[in-house]
């Protein structure tokens, strides 16, 4: 996931050099560091460094010491700290084949499709699963995303009352799919139904108008990487943080689809648009998250 550097405002590619420094100052400059043992690997301790840029955006490294206590890194990743719980459904974590990183996996009802994200507290993870296994009662998450493909979409005009019907429909649907997901067959039929009727009134419509005055936002999978996602949604804030190595300018949106709500950050050279609350951001995603365990802050 190096490309998603530019998201964090390293839009030129490094050399060997840069990037050798670039390692050393996160680890001497780190704002939080971490070790736990790997799964079936006690005596090897992964080790996190995480050094802050601005705004919340930030680089990691993740890796383990060897025999002559030479740290073994990954490679660098980009992160946005998540804003707030984005979820309270339950969420799995997978390993992923490099070993040093893990993926959060969680249904949540209100988008409809299964969220998997980067798992940016693997080490609180490792230890917490050293006691106890997930899914358990009392965990949340929270959400965050890089993007480095962006477009700033004008809002569909809505009267109080469409507002207030999306709302009342989205809550149904949601109780829909609970039920569907718990067996019920009849909510499964239901949704099947609905969702023919809405695609056959999009097709009946599409040829007159644009998909985007149709489709207030989506929250899509693309692509062959899982944590990759295709969205639209409303934005509610937005600032702007500038990268103390290389002064880009970051944006950094707070964005709502279909309920769940979570931060993107993109460089200001990836970005087309002015983006303003109320307009939509439309544009590819690399999903991120932090899981609150029982008992943590």
């Amino acid at each position: 996931m190096h490309k998603y550097l530019r998201a964090v405002g390293f839009s030129d590619p490094m050399n060997a050099l840069d990037r050798l420094n670039l390692i050393d100052d996160i680890k001497s400059k780190s704002s939080h560091r971490a070790q736990a043992s790997l799964p079936e690997r006690e005596n090897e301790l992964l080790t996190e460094y995480r050094m802050d840029l601005a705004g919340g955006c930030g680089l990691s490294m993740a890796g383990t010491f060897d025999e002559e206590n030479d740290f073994m890194s990954g490679e660098i990743e980009p992160f946005l700290i998540p804003e707030g719980v984005t979820s309270m459904e339950e969420v799995f974590v997978e390993e992923r084949i490099d070993n040093r990183s893990f993926a959060g996996v969680c249904d949540d009802m209100r988008i409809g499709t299964t969220l998997i994200f980067r798992l940016l507290n693997a080490v609180d993870y490792l230890r917490f699963s050293r006691f106890e296994d997930l899914p358990c009662p009392g965990t949340s998450v929270c959400l965050s995303a890089l993007s480095v493909e962006g477009t700033v979409v004008l809002p569909l005009k809505k009267t109080p009352y469409e507002k207030q019907l999306i709302k009342s429909r989205a809550r149904r649907r949601k109780k829909l799919l609970e039920d569907a997901r718990d067996g019920d067959e009849q909510a499964m039929q239901t949704i099947t139904m609905e969702d023919m009727d809405t695609y056959s009134d999009l097709l009946s419509k599409i040829d007159e108008d644009d998909i985007l005055t149709l489709v207030d936002s989506f929250f899509m999978p693309t692509g062959a990487e899982c944590d990759i996602y295709y969205i639209l949604g409303e934005i509610l804030s937005c600032r702007q943080v500038r990268n103390p190595y290389t002064l880009d300018r970051i944006h950094i949106l707070t964005v709502r689809i279909g309920g769940i709500e979570f931060p993107i950050a993109i460089n200001d050279k990836d970005l087309y648009g002015s983006p303003e609350p109320g307009r939509r951001f439309k544009g590819v995603i690399w999903l991120q998250g932090t899981i609150l365990f029982p008992g943590t802050l």
